[in-house]
């Protein structure tokens, strides 16, 4: 589950948890600003904020506030450093500065509905529809301030049903993408099976333009029963702004598939957006090992940015 959607349920039924936020990063560090952990008074924690020792000095702090049962938000520094003061070294040596915001407490009627930008400081947390200035940390002699545009997590729309898919899309979830399933096909087990899809579609090939944004943020997998399911899907496909196109075939189907393709006038250009094999080359065989190649391809296009 999403750390923040998390602890605001946990808030919102009365429970202890804090949230933990990477709210500045320089140099090496583990995690990326922004990235999130629910920590639970005893042995549950949703999310990560780099791992490592440092995560542990973190759940430990984060826990201690909850017995002592703080309220107010506070920001920590650690040095991956081994010649950091004691009170700031993390445990680590990568050479980089994190600073984490805890958050303890948020009342249990906060205003979610519109949380499109969150503000941390030391007074508590709260949402607005009104976007900050800037984003990240700000801090001055007395006061601090951590801002970030929340937004929804980029959408990996896979079309094809069976098992590659079904392994594909648990490990994407659990990257914080969204997954939406399209296939033609009624009553395939592997798509009634897949609880990890944010939704799931039934629909004939031929038409499916209208189901993919074509914002430039879209992330396509084409990975059908048939090559003529991925050459009718691909040829929708490719006029689209997208950011990332791969296509799962062996060498004669993506063959047949590219030379259909030029014959409805698609250009070399075109084609060449097209990841096809798809995923990173690292001899996958099996569908956990082709989800694992797939995945990784994604991560290094959204890293990429």
């Amino acid at each position: 589950m999403n750390p923040l959607n998390y602890f605001l349920e946990l808030k919102k039924n009365g429970s202890q948890a804090v949230l933990c936020i990477v709210a500045e990063t320089r140099g090496s560090c583990p995690g990326k600003t922004g990235s999130k952990m629910t920590v639970l008074p005893n042995d549950g924690c949703t999310g990560s904020v780099g791992g490592g020792s440092m995560e542990f000095r973190v759940i430990t702090l984060a826990r201690k506030m909850m017995e002592q049962h703080e309220n107010k938000p506070r920001i920590v520094s650690f040095e991956h450093s081994a010649d950091a003061a004691p009170e700031e070294r993390s445990g680590l040596i990568c050479a980089g500065n994190q600073k984490i915001v805890l958050v303890p407490y948020v009342p249990p009627d906060i205003q979610t509905e519109n949380k499109k930008n969150i503000f941390v400081d030391e007074t508590g947390m709260r949402f607005s529809e009104e976007p900050p200035e800037e984003t990240g940390l700000s801090v001055s002699a007395d006061s601090w301030l951590y801002t970030e545009k929340l937004s929804d997590p980029p959408t990996v729309y896979i079309f094809g049903g069976g098992h590659c898919s079904l392994a594909l899309t648990p490990v994407l979830n659990s990257l914080n993408l969204r997954v939406v399933v399209i296939d033609n096909r009624e009553h395939v087990w592997t798509m009634a099976e897949n609880i990890w899809a944010w939704k799931k579609t039934v629909c004939d090939y031929k038409d499916v333009s209208s189901l993919v944004n074509d914002n430039g943020e879209a992330l396509v997998v084409i990975m059908t029963a048939s090559h003529t399911g991925d050459a009718a899907v691909l040829s929708q496909m490719l006029p689209k702004k997208l950011k990332y196109l791969g296509m799962m075939a062996s060498k004669t189907t993506g063959k047949f598939v590219m030379d259909k393709m030029r014959s409805l006038g698609f250009s070399k250009s075109d084609l060449d957006k097209v990841h096809t094999p798809v995923g990173i080359p690292i001899g996958s065989q099996t569908p956990a090992e082709i989800a694992i190649s797939i995945a990784a391809e994604i991560v290094k296009v959204l890293n990429a940015d």
